[in-house]
């Protein structure tokens, strides 16, 4: 079976062939159990969508795992489809929670933007194929943190798509910087990413005691537990 070889860490065939971004995929693991516990706190640990999130952050760090280790295309799969599922929860919950959008409108948003992402992957794998795997995340992410500055002065959503094109960075000069750091930069993909995943969770829980409130304009959070 061919052991793919995508990132700088990864000399040979192996399971133990790129151990720092094996075992930098724990960081996922602590941001679920983040979102539960901060969920949790804010009396909301029973909401499905919350949990969803949750349990699609483990399988994102179980997944990474898996491909880190094994780097098959089977493995890649496990890698990559837990991904694309969060984008696709979080953004259904975004539109039904945060947003007058309806069922349908949202169901056909989530569409498009799964069919964008889909198209994305056969441009030019340029940059590491980071702009064609991750480029409509990138823009919808900055898109919502934007609205959610603006209208609601909650700022983890802008902060999270920072974060995330930091981390889109990191990942495109993962190959450049073998010469100069032999295990490369997907590491820090990782550990950013984790950071990601728990602000994206926290901008659909309600604001904490003494937060500010939403802007005027805003949607107000009464609709939190929503499906």
């Amino acid at each position: 079976m061919t052991t793919l070889n995508d990132y700088c860490e990864r000399l040979g065939p192996g399971l133990l062939a790129e151990p720092v971004n094996a075992v930098t995929n724990g960081a996922f693991l602590i941001a679920a159990w983040w979102i539960q516990a901060r969920a949790r706190r804010l009396g909301v640990s029973g909401d499905p969508g919350i949990a969803g999130l949750t349990a699609l952050a483990v399988a994102i760090g179980v997944g990474s795992t898996v491909f880190h280790t094994v780097a098959t295309s089977w493995a890649l799969l496990a890698d990559v489809v837990p991904i694309l599922l969060f984008q696709l929860l979080f953004l259904w919950l975004y539109l039904r929670r945060r947003t007058a959008v309806g069922a349908a409108g949202a169901l056909l948003l989530v569409a498009l933007f799964l069919l964008a992402t889909l198209a994305s992957r056969s441009a030019p794998q340029v940059l590491n194929g980071s702009l064609a795997y991750y480029g409509p995340t990138l823009l919808v992410l900055l898109g919502l943190g934007w609205r959610e500055l603006r209208q609601r002065q909650r700022p983890q959503l802008l902060l999270a798509g920072g974060v995330f094109s930091f981390s889109l960075l990191l990942r495109s000069i993962d190959q450049l910087v073998c010469p100069w750091l032999p295990i490369g930069t997907h590491l820090f993909w990782h550990l950013l990413n984790a950071v990601v995943l728990a602000l994206a969770a926290a901008a659909l829980m309600p604001p904490a005691a003494g937060a500010a409130p939403a802007g005027i304009g805003g949607h107000t959070d009464n609709n939190a537990l929503q499906p």
